[in-house]
C-alpha cells in the first residue's frame, strides 16, 4: 500500500511469480512520483518461498522500516518501504472498510481513506479527471510529499505531454458532437464508439437512470448499451461493486491484477471469472447525484487498463454527464414551451373574443380600419361615443394591435373619483401626502409604463389636473403628490369621452391645448341603434358566452324575438343588449329565447310596434301617441326613463345625459315643484 503526502493512494495485489519494480518511470508496475526516485529504484519478487525487497542502484537508496539496504531482504508483515518521500507498505491482510487505516497521525480520515471497498484489488481512484482541469503534465509527472512538480527526462516527458494533447484533443471533438445531438441514445452511442477508439477493452457497459435521465435511487440505475470485442459477451459488475460506486460520494475506480475475484467481476458461461482490469466511474450531475456509470473490462492475457485510461474514462464520463443533463433540460424547457404557447393562445383566443369588434355595418368597418392604422403609430387617440357603445373595448383593440401588446393595458375612469383621488390614481402619492395616505402609492402612470393608459370620461377631469395631465403627454417628468422626486414614464395615452369636447372648450370647461393633444386621432363609435343588423350579431355573440359560463344550451332567438331586438332603439347600447340577453338567459327554461323572455323599458314598451328602425333618431321613439308634447316634457319623459335605466344612479345618469350633475339636481328639483 503506497502512501504519499499523507495519503493512501494506491494499492497493488502481488501475485506469484510476478517482480514489481517500482520507480519513477511510468512503464513500472507501481509509479513512485516523486524527485528523488530513480526511475528504476527498486524491486519486489518471489524467491519461491516469500517475497523479496531488492535495490536496483538508486541514487538516494532504498530504505526498509528506516534502514538503507545493501542486500536482498525478505519482507515480512508490517514492513515499511521508503523510497524518497514515499513510503510502502507490505501487509498479509489488507484492511477493509470494517478495519480503519491509521498514520503516523492516528487514524485516518475520509479524504485519507481511499480503500473504500476491497483494497488489494483497487489501484487508483479518481473524482475528476486531470484532462479537463487544465493542469500540463500531471498524469505522468505527478507531484512529491511537498507537492511540487515532477519532472520526467525529456524523451518520456514529450510522450507524456504528446499523449495528452490528443486526449485533449479528442475530448474537445467528443463536446462538439455531443452539443450538436438532441437524442440522448444517440449521444451514449457515439460515447462508446469514443470509448473503443481510444482505450483497448474486451467489453464496456453504459448504464442510466430508468427514468430517462432524472434523478432516482441506485436500484433505478439500468444497463443501457455495450460493447464488446470478439466472441466475448459483456457482464456486469457484482452488484455489491455497482451499489458501492453509485452510492455516496464514491470515486470512479481502476483495479487491476482481479483474476478469480468475485467481489470485483461476475463470471463467464464457462464459470470462470477471466476479468484481469476493470474501470468503473459514476455519472455524477453539479448536484452529486449519481446519473448513471461506464464500465469497461480487460480479460486474461490481453493488455491490463492503466491510470491514462482513467484519466480519459473519468473525462468522459464527466462530458457525458453534463451532455445529458443539458438534453434533460432542454426536453423540459421545450415542454414548458409548449404548454407556454398552449396557453398563450388559449389566452389569445379568450382575449380576442373580449377585444373583437363584432358587426358587419360599414359605420363598423371604417372604424375596425382607422383602428388598424392608428394602432401601429404612438399618435394619441380620443374614442367618442355615446354610454355602453364599448369605447373600452376599442381602446383595447389598439392596444393590443399596437407594439406595446406586451406592455400593461391601464384603465381609469375619470367620472368616478374626487380631483384629488383622481390626482393620486393618476401620479401616485408619497407617505404622509394627506389624511389617509399610510404608505407610499404608484400611480397610474407608472403602473402603465411600457403600455397604454386609456383614460374614460376625460371630459369629468378637473380643470388643474388638466395642466399636469398635457405636461406627462408632451413628454415632461411629474411628481408624485407630495413628493419631489421627478418620474418620466413611457405611455401611450387612449381618451374616451361620450362629451363634446369642442363645446367644453368654448365653455371654458376643457383646457383648449388639452383638447388639440388629445384631438390627434379622434375614433367615433356609431351607437348601436345606427349598425342595424349588427345587432343580432352581437345578441348571438352575448348568448355564446353566457352559455359557455352557466352552462347553459339555448340554440339563439325566435324570429319574434329577432324583430323585438331589431325594432328596439338601445339607448344604452351594447352594454345595455348584454344585461337584456344576460337576464333572458339566466330566467330561461327553454331551448330558445322568445320575445317575452326579452325585458325591455317599460317607458318605451307602449310604443315599440312603432319605434323607428335601425337609423332613426330614438327622440321619436320616446314620443307619446300624440305628437302634442312639449319639448320641457319631452325632456322630463327622457330624464325619468334614464334614471330608471341607471337604478336612481344620478351621476351615472347626468353622464348619459351629457350634463353636471348639479344641472341634473336642478331640474329634477324643478320637475318636483311643478308637481
Amino acid at each position: 500500500m503506497l502512501r504519499a503526502a499523507g495519503r493512501w493512494s494506491d494499492v497493488f495485489r502481488l501475485t506469484p511469480p510476478v517482480e514489481v519494480v517500482l520507480g519513477r518511470a511510468s512503464s513500472n508496475p507501481i509509479v513512485i512520483r516523486d524527485q528523488q526516485a530513480s526511475r528504476h529504484h527498486a524491486k519486489v519478487l518471489w524467491n519461491g518461498s516469500g517475497w523479496v525487497l531488492v535495490d536496483l542502484g538508486s541514487v538516494n537508496g532504498t530504505f526498509l522500516n528506516q534502514n538503507r539496504i545493501s542486500s536482498d531482504q525478505g519482507l515480512q508483515d508490517g514492513d515499511v518501504i521508503r523510497v524518497g518521500g514515499c513510503e510502502i507498505t507490505y501487509s498479509v491482510n489488507i484492511p477493509g472498510l470494517s478495519h480503519p487505516v491509521t498514520t503516523d497521525q492516528g487514524q485516518a480520515t475520509d479524504d485519507q481513506m481511499t480503500v473504500e471497498m476491497d483494497a488489494g484489488m483497487i489501484t487508483e481512484r479518481r473524482r475528476h479527471s486531470a484532462y479537463l482541469s487544465g493542469v500540463s503534465g500531471v498524469l505522468e509527472a505527478g507531484t512529491t510529499a511537498s507537492g511540487t512538480a515532477v519532472s520526467l527526462d525529456a524523451s518520456a516527458e514529450s510522450g507524456a505531454m504528446s499523449s495528452q494533447a490528443d486526449a485533449s484533443h479528442r475530448l474537445l471533438l467528443l463536446a462538439f458532437q455531443l452539443a450538436r445531438t438532441d437524442e440522448p441514445f444517440r449521444v451514449i452511442e457515439m460515447v462508446l464508439d469514443d470509448l473503443a477508439g481510444q482505450i483497448h477493452f474486451d467489453s464496456a457497459g453504459l448504464y442510466l437512470a430508468k427514468a430517462g435521465f432524472a434523478k432516482q435511487g441506485q436500484s433505478e440505475i439500468a444497463l443501457v448499451s455495450t460493447r464488446q470485442s470478439g466472441q466475448r459477451s459483456y457482464r456486469r459488475p457484482p452488484d455489491s461493486l455497482t451499489a458501492s460506486i453509485s452510492s455516496g460520494e464514491s470515486e470512479a475506480i481502476l483495479a487491476r491484477n482481479i483474476l478469480g475475484d468475485p467481489e470485483m467481476a461476475t463470471e463467464n458461461s464457462q464459470g470462470e471469472i477471466d476479468v484481469e482490469s476493470l474501470i468503473l466511474t459514476p455519472l455524477r450531475d453539479r448536484d452529486g447525484q449519481c446519473r448513471g456509470m461506464i464500465h469497461l473490462t480487460t480479460s486474461r492475457g490481453t493488455q491490463p487498463l492503466h491510470t491514462r485510461d482513467l484519466e480519459y474514462v473519468v473525462a468522459v464520463g464527466e462530458i457525458l454527464t453534463a451532455s445529458l443533463v443539458q438534453l434533460n433540460d432542454r426536453r423540459k424547457l421545450a415542454k414548458s414551451l409548449r404548454q407556454t404557447k398552449q396557453q398563450v393562445k388559449e389566452l389569445q383566443r379568450r382575449l380576442g373574443d373580449k377585444v373583437r369588434i363584432l358587426g358587419d355595418s360599414q359605420s363598423i368597418q371604417d372604424l375596425v380600419e382607422k383602428i388598424g392604422l392608428a394602432a401601429p403609430t404612438p399618435a394619441t387617440v380620443l374614442v367618442r361615443g355615446e354610454s355602453g357603445v364599448g369605447k373600452e373595448l376599442v381602446a383595447a383593440a389598439i392596444h393590443h394591435a399596437s407594439n406595446r401588446s406586451e406592455g400593461p393595458l391601464i384603465c381609469l375612469n375619470c367620472a368616478a373619483l374626487s380631483p384629488t383621488l383622481l390626482e393620486s390614481e393618476l401620479f401616485g402619492h408619497e407617505k404622509g401626502a394627506f389624511t389617509g395616505a399610510t404608505e407610499r402609492k404608484s400611480g397610474k402612470f407608472e403602473l402603465a409604463n411600457g403600455g397604454t393608459l386609456m383614460l374614460d370620461e376625460i371630459g369629468e377631469m378637473d380643470i388643474e389636473i388638466q395642466a399636469k395631465f398635457l405636461r406627462v403627454l408632451e413628454g415632461h417628468s411629474f411628481e408624485r403628490v407630495g413628493g419631489q422626486e421627478a418620474i418620466r414614464v413611457d405611455v401611450r395615452v387612449v381618451a374616451a369621452t361620450n362629451r363634446d369636447l369642442q363645446q367644453m372648450v368654448d365653455e371654458k370647461r376643457f383646457r383648449q391645448d388639452l383638447y388639440y393633444r388629445l384631438h390627434v386621432v379622434e375614433l367615433l363609435i356609431p351607437p348601436l341603434r345606427e349598425r342595424g343588423r349588427d345587432c343580432l350579431m352581437i345578441a348571438e355573440h352575448f348568448l355564446q358566452q353566457l352559455n359557455h359560463q352557466m352552462g347553459r344550451k339555448i340554440t339563439g332567438f325566435s324570429d319574434e324575438a329577432k324583430r323585438k331586438l331589431m325594432s328596439y332603439p338601445w339607448p344604452g347600447n351594447v352594454r345595455e343588449l348584454r344585461n337584456v340577453v344576460e337576464r333572458a338567459v339566466v330566467l330561461n327554461t327553454k331551448s330558445v329565447i322568445e320575445s317575452d323572455d326579452l325585458t325591455l323599458s317599460p317607458t318605451l314598451g307602449s310604443n315599440l310596434a312603432g319605434a323607428a328602425t335601425s337609423g332613426q333618431s330614438d327622440r321619436a321613439a320616446i314620443v307619446e301617441d300624440s305628437p302634442e308634447i312639449s319639448l320641457a316634457d319631452l325632456e322630463r319623459l327622457h330624464i325619468n326613463r334614464v334614471l330608471q335605466y341607471t337604478g336612481g344612479n344620478k351621476s351615472r345618469a347626468a353622464s348619459i345625459l351629457g350634463i353636471e350633475r348639479s344641472t341634473l339636481d336642478r331640474k329634477l328639483k324643478r320637475y318636483q315643484q311643478s308637481r
